[in-house]
């Protein structure tokens, strides 16, 4: 019976008009155990007639199977299952959320559709993490979700807590916290089940109004008890009610509290070791006591009424004869074939000594594979320490399961104990001679590795593995890749870097292993890396491109062009460039692989950039930002701030970003050309003596602070734009010098942004330092590449400087008089000065007259030429 809900009910009713009008919404429903969330919640759907429901009840035992509420929905839409196979990392966990959201959405095309998320507080994981993403991705949509929670149950800080808070920020969201029932709501109860002797305000101040409490208090009354008998809990209530049952009903709940709160009558039965029928009948008089229920259509299928009732049947069970009970339901579900993995694990673990730890082992591994195949890692790597833990050897560590436990952790993020794993399996490979799986792990290693900063862990673990005599010749030839990467982030180590990774190639072109050579390839790309080598590894990229192809490998072809586009972008070959981006953005469609359409936005902002398309650029900027938090990538942040910098400081608006800049100093303090970027924003908001001592810090010991990388001739274009709004002629002097040779070259800024020809910025140096004759030829060197690249936006380098010349060297001409000289000095007849700045010829007639007055002059040749001497026109 449902009473005193009326405002709540109230809620649900709007959220319901919400989702057919194709907005949705959330409406979440909290509070203490049997306050009546569940019974709220399906009281409110029933009244959404046109509508389309769906259930997913977490599991309030324990042993469920990841992702367990979202396979309840989807079933119930039809939908495609959860399995993926292979985990491929986190884009094809976020791949299987892109598959939920479809799905969603399809059905809500058709039909206003309420998705119900039941007892969140118990979600794993998995089921958490895909809730959140829904709650950012799904809305609008005629989609609305009812998520009810114990708030007593979930942790401030945690995942639950965040992914709650996440609901709740978005528009159409409703939070319901239910209390008890009011004094009067309880008599209305008694009423209508005809206990008018009962004194409603004595059962309201023993319950506290919560509606569980209630209920089975006001059964236990109907059945007999004394209105006065001291029960102080629900628990109390509940055991009180199960005494009268008989034995055998009594022994069918504790078995069924152990298999949780829904079960069916197969493994039940054979629990017991008796027949399917008398299973049945045994549990007849829990039924007719409401202690339990069938569940909807499905004959067999049972659920206790509510999850404290099952917990009070299983609280009176001894320690000894739980553990038997889950011994019994093990074997249960294994040998009707009732049980999924999670189940039988959880049992087998829990039924000791009744299930050998070899057996219990064996089921950890089975649910951890499952876990591994619907992506669920954080539970994968759960059941991987449960079975590491029951195969406890003697002679060491089991490297099998230590590597599975890596590799889940890995995905599921938490890299430093994936790291941990790793390396104990290289030292127990290395310990039993086992070259194969030292050269394995020494790799897997690698990949939890920030490529950032020198690692040199990493560098002493694939130095063991390269040492070691039994390693083939294709792991060898791809430790020798990995270690040359390594090697480059070393102090002094890029030389040495390249030496490795030519080794590398030779080692996997002597191999034959054309998978490895791929490999040594991008890392003889990687070492390459800088100023210089440009040809090399354009070499080297076409090489990786050639392999991919005749492999068929759509991943490693995908590689090929994202590590070609940089380089080809420095030469100046735009039409290729695009080129590459279009075919990373078929195979990214035909893989629907988030991660590598991450580098298609990536990419395409460059190129949006690059053309001038500054609103495309920072749609896309912020675009893969979004899905790059979503996919956890660290670079996200930092790529979405080269981008916006780089349109911003072009239109004025850099000192927007000086926030931005700072945090991300904060995470990313090796990445140098943030420095840079912050003495431009310096510069461009006036703080000049905060711009002047970064310059001079990053200037020191010849740039000894800016690494010779893919980032260092962009920053040295960014220094330069500083110096030159700073007129800092020390420092422009120095960066000049460095720059002066690789003004053909088309400068990027490691691989997403696009800053133009190395003269432009040549040319503004050069001015600044007084050599305008340079200047000029470096300006229309710039202008020729960039009007040959399809380069738009940066215009003539040397406009603004002019004019500002030409306000400071004709300081007693007025602004407009400045304008008309500039244009006069061009070779601008009067018409023509006056169609450009749309005055009347009278008007350009008189400003010419007062100019000739205010200079000097006599006629416009005379003019001119002193414009030529003001250094105003080139």
């Amino acid at each position: 019976m449902l009473v005193g809900r009326d405002a709540e009910l109230a809620v649900l009713d709007a959220l319901i008009t919400q989702v057919k009008a194709g907005a949705g919404g959330v409406v979440l429903l909290t509070g203490e155990p049997g306050v009546g969330k569940t019974r709220l919640a399906r009281a409110g759907t029933e009244r959404a007639a046109g509508a389309m429901v769906s259930w997913g009840a977490c599991r309030e035992s324990e042993g469920a199977p990841p992702l367990w509420p979202w396979m309840q929905v989807l079933r119930h839409l039809g939908g495609p299952g959860i399995a993926t196979g292979a985990a491929e990392g986190a884009a094809a966990r976020y791949r299987l959320y892109e598959r939920v959201e479809d799905t969603l959405r399809e059905h809500a095309e058709a039909t206003p559709h309420l998705v119900v998320i039941d007892d969140l507080h118990r979600a794993d994981e998995a089921s958490l993490r895909l809730l959140a993403y829904l709650s950012e991705t799904l809305w609008p949509a005629s989609i609305g979700m009812v998520v009810t929670y114990r708030d007593t149950e979930v942790p401030p800080a945690s995942l639950t807590a965040n992914v709650v808070a996440g609901l709740a920020r978005g528009p159409g969201r409703r939070r319901c916290e239910l209390a008890g029932l009011s004094p009067a709501s309880v008599a209305q109860w008694l009423g209508a089940a005809g206990l008018d002797g009962v004194d409603p305000a004595d059962l309201h101040a023993r319950t506290g109004g919560n509606p569980l409490f209630i209920s089975e208090s006001i059964q236990l009354l109907t059945d007999g008890s004394r209105p006065d008998t001291p029960l102080r809990s629900v628990g109390e209530v509940i055991r009180e009610r199960l005494a009268p049952l008989p034995a055998d009903c009594r022994e069918a709940l504790e078995v069924a509290s152990v298999l949780g709160r829904d079960f069916e009558y197969p493994p039940l039965a054979a629990a017991l070791a008796i027949s399917p029928a008398a299973a049945v009948a045994a549990l007849d008089p829990a039924v007719n006591a409401r202690l339990i229920g069938p569940v909807g259509d499905r004959a067999g299928a049972y659920r206790f009424v509510h999850t404290l009732i099952r917990d009070a049947v299983e609280e009176q069970l001894a320690s000894s004869r739980r553990a038997g009970l889950h011994a019994r339901a093990f074997a249960a579900l294994r040998d009707t074939g009732w049980g999924q993995a999670a189940d039988l694990a959880h049992h087998a673990v829990h039924g000791r000594p009744g299930v050998s730890d070899e057996v219990a082992a064996d089921a950890a591994r089975s649910a951890a594979e499952a876990a591994d195949r619907v992506l669920a890692w954080e539970d994968a790597a759960t059941w991987w320490r449960t079975a590491i833990a029951l195969s406890q050897r003697r002679d060491g560590l089991d490297t099998d399961l230590e590597m599975r436990l890596g590799r889940s952790l890995l995905l599921a993020g938490q890299v430093e104990q994936a790291r941990d794993c790793f390396e104990a399996t290289a030292r127990e490979a290395a310990r039993t001679g086992d070259g194969v799986t030292l050269a394995a792990s020494a790799l897997a290693a690698g990949d939890t590795v920030a490529e950032v900063a020198a690692d040199h862990r990493l560098a002493a673990l694939l130095d063991l593995a390269l040492r070691h005599p039994g390693v083939p010749p294709g792991p060898r030839a791809r430790l020798t890749a990995r270690r040359a990467i390594a090697t480059y982030w070393q102090p002094g180590g890029q030389d040495e870097s390249r030496r490795i990774s030519s080794q590398a190639v030779t080692l996997a072109e002597q191999a034959g292993d054309t998978e490895a050579l791929g490999a040594a390839l991008i890392a003889r790309q990687f070492t390459l890396r800088g100023p210089g080598f440009l040809q090399d590894r354009l070499s080297a990229g076409l090489a990786v491109l050639d392999i991919a192809a005749r492999l068929g490998d759509q991943d490693l072809l995908f590689r090929a062009h994202q590590w070609l586009v940089p380089d080809r972008f420095q030469a100046g070959a735009l039409a290729e460039v695009a080129a590459d981006v279009e075919q990373m953005a078929a195979i990214a469609d035909a893989r629907r692989s988030p991660l590598q359409r991450w580098w298609v936005l990536i990419y395409r902002g460059l190129l949006a950039g690059f053309a001038g398309r500054d609103a495309e650029a920072e749609g896309l900027a912020h675009d893969a930002a979004a899905l790059g938090r979503r996919l956890g990538l660290p670079a996200a942040d930092a790529y979405r701030i080269g981008q916006l910098s780089r349109i911003y400081w072009k239109q004025g608006r850099l000192p927007e970003l000086r926030d931005d800049i700072a945090d991300a100093l904060v995470r990313f303090p090796g990445l140098v050309t943030l420095r840079c970027m912050r003495a431009l924003a310096s510069a461009t908001a006036g703080r000049r003596a905060d711009a002047a001592a970064e310059i001079e810090a990053l200037a020191d010991g010849d740039f000894a602070a800016l690494p010779r990388d893919s980032l260092y001739l962009a920053s040295l274009a960014i220094l330069a734009e500083a110096a030159v709004t700073c007129r800092i002629t020390d420092a422009a002097k120095e960066i000049l010098a460095e720059l002066a040779p690789y003004a053909a070259r088309n400068l990027i800024q490691g691989v997403p942004v696009g800053w133009g020809a190395g003269a432009w910025y040549i040319a503004r140096l050069q001015w600044l330092l007084g050599r305008r004759a340079e200047a000029a030829s470096s300006a229309a060197m710039a202008q020729r590449l960039h009007r040959q690249w399809g380069a738009a936006g940066l215009g003539d380098p040397l406009a603004g400087l002019r004019r500002d010349a030409a306000a400071a060297a004709a300081a007693p001409l007025s602004q407009r008089e400045t304008e008309v000289m500039l244009l006069l000095s061009s070779g601008r007849e009067n018409a023509e000065i006056a169609t450009v700045l749309g005055v009347s010829v009278h008007t350009v007639e008189r400003h010419v007259a007062n100019i000739f007055v205010k200079i000097g002059v006599r006629n416009r040749a005379e003019a001119t030429a002193w414009a030529h001497r003001q250094g105003l026109v080139p």
